[in-house]
């Protein structure tokens, strides 16, 4: 059972903390910092003054706080909720998560909570390694509320999706099952966090936000790590998503939004009508998002085009069809090539995600992926090293165990079967050719450009 802490009974004065990504520089690979709102704090934070609790969101990633300033802005909450996870989504979790424990480290540890994805993975090596009460997993929305609402400590326990320690030894409550009507979620508490300071430079100007109509995705990628959200879509009806951007862009002023769905797309229904509602409801918006290559089609593409779609995230992931196929992703090389026709035809830009690294991957195969990097030319690519993330069909294809590793940190690359000088010689020799070439050197300086045009502004 938790011990009672200080505070505890009232329970009505509630922190959330972002805390700042600087872990990034402990990591053997590149993953890109934006500076995004948290868009889970934010409906957290909403529903729990809906019920009339008193919240702030402390975004360390904008304020730049101390541990120590952190710890003293904590003492004045009855309970504070502290996240693993900096960037909305959940299905590439920080490689070193050194910045969490650094954030937590003058916390009160009574009236301390953890989330994330790291936290909902490894719940025991974090709450061991950090001291907090509890540790939400998974899906934290409704278990937050549901704790800052919890009149007596006595009754955590039966709160579902919970997990602490008892005597060095990890206890459950009973497990939580995954939102089924996001229409019941709030608008983001949008109001309780800096929105003039979020922006995706160079690809998408201010004032910018992120907005999701889905949760979940059936994708069979075994590279990604679900245990956050789940595969089940669940996805909010067609006027209640409109009504939201509706008031997103009169409410907050935003004029470029990203929508975080893990495959916007693939309801190709819903899109359709989505994007003639913008249209015929007149919000003029620059918006991005990302989905498969496969849910691409000319209808969808000419009607995205028309209604402020601006950039398309797309993972091709590698360039030969043999490592497609042992991903689970579903796709071919040939069905990459007609998507991104499809957007060259409308004006629709494109983001690429490619991976080096895969397991049996070949050298050949990996300038395969450099090629097709080339051939298809994007506006933009991003190249990684293929990550075993714990809890997806990868790591335990590749036989990790993760309690080889300190609480803080994961696999940064896959040391199964690579050697990191080789796949960082391969990864540099991928940014160079793609981006030392005159169209993307022009492409990205234009919009780099533009952007700091609408910033100043």
């Amino acid at each position: 059972m938790l011990i009672q802490g200080p505070g505890m009974m009232e329970n009505r004065r509630i922190l959330l903390i972002n805390p700042d990504w600087t872990g990034i520089k402990n990591q053997k690979q590149r993953q890109f910092k934006r500076l995004w709102p948290p868009l889970s704090l934010a409906l957290a934070g909403a529903m729990m003054e809906r019920d009339g609790l008193e919240v702030r969101i402390l975004d360390n990633q904008v304020e730049g706080l101390s541990p120590r300033e952190v710890g003293r802005i904590a003492g004045r909450y009855n309970a504070v909720f502290i996240t693993s996870t900096p960037y909305d989504r959940w299905q590439c979790p920080s490689l070193d998560i050194s910045f969490f424990f650094d954030a937590l480290r003058h916390i009160d540890k009574d009236k301390l909570f953890i989330l994330g994805s790291h936290v909902t993975e490894r719940p025991a090596a974090i709450l061991k390694e950090s001291g907090a009460r509890a540790a939400i997993l998974s899906e934290p929305e409704q278990t937050m509320l549901e704790m800052a609402l919890c009149p007596t400590p006595e009754k955590f326990t039966d709160i579902p999706g919970l997990a602490w320690l008892e005597q060095d030894e990890l206890r459950h409550s009973p497990s939580r099952g995954y939102m089924k009507n996001l229409d019941a979620l709030p608008y983001p508490a949008f109001h309780l966090l800096p929105m003039k300071a979020y922006h995706y430079f160079p690809v998408m100007g201010k004032p910018f936000g992120i907005l999701e109509a889905s949760r979940g995705c059936p994708g069979k990628c075994n590279f990604c790590y679900m245990g956050m959200y789940g595969r089940q879509v669940r996805r909010k009806k067609v006027e209640r998503f409109l009504d939201e951007v509706q008031w997103a862009v009169r409410t907050h002023g935003m004029k470029n939004i990203y929508f975080m769905d893990l495959e916007f797309a693939i309801n190709k229904k819903f899109v359709l009508a989505f994007c003639q509602g913008l249209l015929d409801r007149g919000i003029f918006i620059n918006w991005c998002c990302q989905t498969r290559v496969t849910d691409m089609d000319e209808d969808l593409a000419a009607i995205m085009a028309k209604s402020g779609c601006s950039l398309i995230h797309f993972g091709v992931e590698a360039g030969a069809d043999r490592i497609l196929k042992q991903t689970g992703k579903g796709i071919l090389v040939e069905d990459c090539h007609k998507a991104l026709r499809l957007c060259r035809k409308h004006r629709i830009r494109t983001a690429l995600f490619m991976n080096f690294g895969f397991p049996g991957e070949l050298p050949y195969e990996m300038e395969e992926t450099i090629k097709l990097s080339l051939s298809l030319n994007p506006t933009y690519a991003a190249f990684h090293l293929i990550v075993p993330f714990p809890g997806t069909g990868l790591a335990e294809q590749c036989g990790l165990n993760i309690g080889d590793f300190p609480a803080h940190q994961y696999p940064h690359y896959n040391y199964f079967d690579h050697e990191l000088i080789l796949l960082k010689k391969v990864l540099h020799r991928a940014y160079f050719r793609f981006y030392l070439r005159p169209g993307p050197l022009f492409r990205v300086g234009m919009d780099a450009i533009k952007s700091i045009g609408s910033i100043l502004h």
